[in-house]
C-alpha cells in the first residue's frame, strides 16, 4: 500500500515533466513551412539573429528560454527521490536529469562568449540543483510542493515573458500573424500541472 501511494504521488509530477520536455522540443513558433517553424529548444539561437535583440532595444534575455527544460530536469530528479526506495533507479533518474540539462548548454564554439553568459550560469545552477536533489529525499511533502510551485512559476513566467517580447519581431520578419505552436501549449500545460501538484502538496499535506 505504501508503494502504491508513493507511485500515485509521483505519477503527476512525472507526467508534468514529460509534458514540459515534449513541449520544449516541439514547435513554439508555428508556420506552414517547416524551415520557419521554431521549437523551444531553438529559440535561444533563433533570437540572436534579430538586431533589436543584439542591440538590447527589445528586452529579450535569450538564456531564459532554457529555463523550462531546467525546471523539468530538477523536478524529475526531485520526484525520483520519492518514487522508489532503491538507490540504483534514483541515481539513474538523477543522471538522466543531468543529461537532459546538458541540452541547454550553449554551442561549444561560443561557450564562453558574453552573449551566452546568462545561459551558461542558468545551466550550471540547474545541474547543481539536480545533483543536490538526493539531499531532499527526506523533506516533507509540503516542502516538496513549495519547491514544485517555485520551479513551475519560474519556468512558466521566464519563458512566456521571452516569447511575448520576441513575438512582434517574428511577426515583422514573417510578414504574417504568428500563432503559438503545440509545443508551447504542451510545455505550459506541463508547467501548469506541476504548479497544481505543488499546490496540492503544499496545501493538502
Amino acid at each position: 500500500m505504501r508503494a502504491r501511494g508513493r507511485s500515485a504521488l509521483c505519477g503527476l509530477p512525472m507526467a508534468a515533466c514529460a509534458l514540459i520536455v515534449a513541449g520544449y522540443f516541439g514547435p513554439w513558433v508555428a508556420h506552414k513551412t517547416a524551415a520557419l517553424t521554431v521549437t523551444g529548444y531553438e529559440l535561444s539561437e533563433f533570437a540572436k539573429f534579430f538586431p533589436q535583440v543584439q542591440g538590447g532595444s527589445v528586452p529579450v534575455r535569450r538564456g531564459l528560454f532554457v529555463v523550462p527544460l531546467l525546471t523539468a530536469s530538477v523536478s524529475l530528479a526531485l520526484t525520483a527521490q520519492r518514487s522508489t526506495s532503491r538507490p540504483l533507479p534514483r541515481r539513474g533518474a538523477t543522471a538522466f536529469a543531468v543529461l537532459l540539462s546538458l541540452f541547454a548548454f550553449p554551442p561549444y564554439q561560443s561557450f564562453l562568449a558574453p552573449a551566452y553568459r546568462l545561459q551558461l550560469v542558468l545551466v550550471g545552477v540547474g545541474i547543481l540543483l539536480t545533483l543536490l536533489t538526493p539531499l531532499a529525499r527526506q523533506i516533507s511533502e509540503r516542502v516538496r510542493g513549495a519547491l514544485f510551485l517555485v520551479l513551475a512559476v519560474v519556468g512558466a513566467c521566464s519563458a512566456l515573458w521571452q516569447i511575448v517580447s520576441l513575438r512582434p519581431l517574428i511577426v515583422d520578419l514573417y510578414g504574417a500573424p504568428v500563432w503559438p505552436g503545440w509545443g508551447v501549449v504542451t510545455c505550459m500545460a506541463g508547467l501548469l500541472l506541476l504548479l497544481l501538484v505543488g499546490l496540492r502538496d503544499l496545501l493538502v499535506s
